[in-house]
């Protein structure tokens, strides 16, 4: 027996390509957040073709994309917390092979705030 067919007997599940990991950075914990302010990120999500189930959320108030590199996020959308690195809002950035977004935070996000996320939000996932 051949060391190829050995190892295609020994392993046959199925391997699958996990998605590339999603970082959500609030400025306040999410327990104190309102039913509205979840709703307005679950909708977020979800038009992306995400959902909470999906993303891991931190919570900060500033950040460097060195803080971040130990998460190993591909993707980071800070709602409320502060790029240090860059005053830059509502624009899709890519930092040390990270894009990123930094926005208000959900309860300071009206019409037109919200219309300048989803821009950026359609460049950083492709859509």
């Amino acid at each position: 027996m051949s060391q190829s067919s050995a190892i295609e007997s020994l392993y046959q599940e199925e391997l699958y390509q996990l998605p590339s990991r999603v970082l959500i950075i609030l400025s306040k914990p999410w327990e104190t957040h309102s039913e509205d302010e979840r709703t307005v990120l679950s909708k977020m999500l979800a038009a992306v073709r995400l959902n909470m189930g999906s993303v891991q959320i931190i919570i900060r108030n500033d950040f460097t994309i060195e803080d971040l590199l130990p998460l190993a996020p591909s993707k980071v959308l800070a709602l409320g917390a502060q790029l240090k690195s860059s005053a830059k809002m509502y624009e899709h950035l890519t930092l040390n092979g990270v894009s990123v977004i930094a926005a208000d935070s959900i309860s300071n996000l009206d019409d037109l705030k919200k219309k300048n996320l989803w821009i950026a939000l359609k460049q950083m996932f492709g859509l």
